[in-house]
């Protein structure tokens, strides 16, 4: 929150103080990706986006060995360290809360259809992340694969699908198709365990 982008440091430090005097079940976490930053430079603002309200004045950026999805303009890179790194952040800096993670997933890459690959890589590499984190001892009691069907997202509408079901939004009823995802998962879910060796070559898991 000290490099809260939008946020000025008098809203953060308001939001500081609230927080002293509240209680909560929980931390809810929602999670796609890592990136790296530095200061923007001003040759780099436009006159209509000045420096200091453009992601807090930094430059994101993503190393080159992060596998992109959807590439060329999927904005999610594959990045688990980040996801381990955080849950450690709230293990040491903040005493170890109990956290459910509420989002963690990535968006279809076109060219694979119901046989969506990439999606459980990302998934898998990530959950193993989170596996490694509560052996280490962050208090992670929950995991939600986000999403569950594709949905309308904020920035993007119908565009971009996160589902591990496909919904066809052209028929009427709405029909839901099993991607291989959401039979990997499932079968994730049933055995409680990540398989880091698995080949991924069919929908057929």
């Amino acid at each position: 929150m000290d490099q809260g982008g939008f946020l000025n440091p008098k809203s953060v430090d308001w939001f500081g103080e609230y927080a002293r005097f509240c209680s909560a079940d929980f931390l809810g976490l929602n999670y796609y990706f890592g990136c790296k930053i530095r200061n923007r430079l001003p040759e780099e603002c436009t006159p209509d986006k000045p420096i200091d309200i453009l992601e807090g004045g930094y430059k994101a950026s993503y190393d080159p060995s992060w596998k992109q999805i959807n590439p060329p303009k999927g904005w999610i890179y594959t990045y688990p360290e980040g996801l381990r790194r955080q849950l450690h952040q709230f293990r040491t800096e903040y005493g170890n809360p109990r956290v459910i993670i509420t989002e963690n997933g990535c968006m279809d890459t076109l060219n694979e259809g119901l046989n969506d690959i990439s999606r459980i890589e990302y998934l898998r590499v990530h959950l193993a992340a989170v596996a490694q984190a509560i052996q280490e001892g962050c208090n992670v009691i929950g995991y939600t694969a986000w999403s569950l069907m594709d949905n309308f997202e904020w920035s993007e509408g119908y565009e971009i699908k996160f589902g591990l079901y496909r919904v066809d939004f052209n028929d009427p009823d709405r029909k839901r198709t099993p991607k291989a995802s959401a039979l990997w998962y499932k079968k994730v879910v049933a055995e409680q365990a990540v398989d880091l060796n698995e080949k991924l070559i069919n929908s057929k898991i």
